[in-house]
């Protein structure tokens, strides 16, 4: 490129040389007007059709350069707008199932009288990392003490086992310290056990210190016996999945699958005050299943 803009510069002075020698000449006589320039016009129009052809060319590379720029600041506008709505929508996704939760959480804590029910709102995991803990926004200041049991409207989640200022620590019936009385709720079986969490299968607690004989059976529903003094009767824990006879021994026990889907546990309700026990009927009118 610089070599071309060079010769047009020798062009440009060689024809600015021949226009001043021409003009000399005609001062002096040598040569009429007419012809000097008719020799000035054969040699600057073609030098000026070439400067304007460039002029040209450069406007218009001028012009594309602005389109494309015009053309990329469009782009990223509309990227910007698109990252806007993919967000809103997301978003109002997330609202919509939040409510649906709520309401059904709301739907049954009015539906229930025999518990005062504090709604609370899961935030985490146990910091110390140990499986069957999860962390709740309400603590001391909303009245929450420890052994108060947590549930859901699908059943029995857990209990708290250690409360802070602004939060608790729950821990589920899936841990393999909790023992839950259990009892098949089948009123021809009634047989009663110690629901607890299985550290080999930690999806799935046992109940467990069955006899060899006890009548239990795949698909029992499985509720809480009320024995122990923590848990009231009634609640869902779950329903059998397997029974298992226990090697060398006299006992068996039987895989229990939650009624409760501890994987999208997002809400739950903590019962802070229990006015009386309905002992014929479970918590959850739901049926537990897996």
């Amino acid at each position: 490129m610089r070599g071309f803009f060079a010769k047009k510069n020798i062009v440009l002075m060689l024809a600015l040389l021949v226009f001043t020698l021409l003009t000399i000449s005609a001062a002096s006589g040598k040569y009429n007007f007419t012809a000097v320039k008719r020799i000035l016009m054969g040699v600057v129009k073609p030098i000026e059709s070439v400067l304007t052809g460039m002029s040209e060319a450069v406007l218009k590379a001028g012009r594309m350069v602005g389109l494309a720029a015009s053309n990329y600041e469009e782009n990223e506008e509309l990227k910007k707008e698109i990252a806007n709505l993919k967000k809103a929508n997301i978003d109002s996704i997330e609202i919509w199932a939040e409510n649906q939760r709520l309401r059904e959480l709301l739907g049954f804590k009015q539906s229930q009288n025999r518990y005062i029910l504090l709604p609370a709102r899961v935030v985490g995991f146990n910091p110390s990392g140990l499986a069957g803990n999860i962390i709740i926004d309400k603590g001391e200041k909303d009245y929450v003490t420890r052994d108060m049991v947590v549930i859901t409207a699908d059943g029995l989640v857990g209990s708290v086992a250690e409360v802070y200022r602004n939060s608790a620590r729950v821990q589920l019936i899936l841990h393999p310290q909790t023992a839950v009385g259990g009892i098949v709720q089948r009123p021809l079986s009634r047989v009663a056990g110690i629901v607890s969490g299985n550290a080999s299968t930690p999806d799935t607690p046992d109940l467990i210190n069955l006899a060899r004989d006890a009548d239990v059976q795949d698909g029992d529903v499985i509720l809480t016996s009320g024995f122990g003094g923590i848990y009231p009767k009634g609640l869902i824990i779950g329903t059998v999945q397997k029974v298992v006879n226990a090697e060398g021994g006299l006992l068996k026990y039987a895989v229990i699958y939650p009624a409760v889907n501890f994987s999208r546990l997002e809400e739950v309700m903590v019962i802070t005050n229990v006015t009386h026990f309905d002992t014929t009927q479970p918590l959850s009118n739901q049926k537990a299943g897996g």
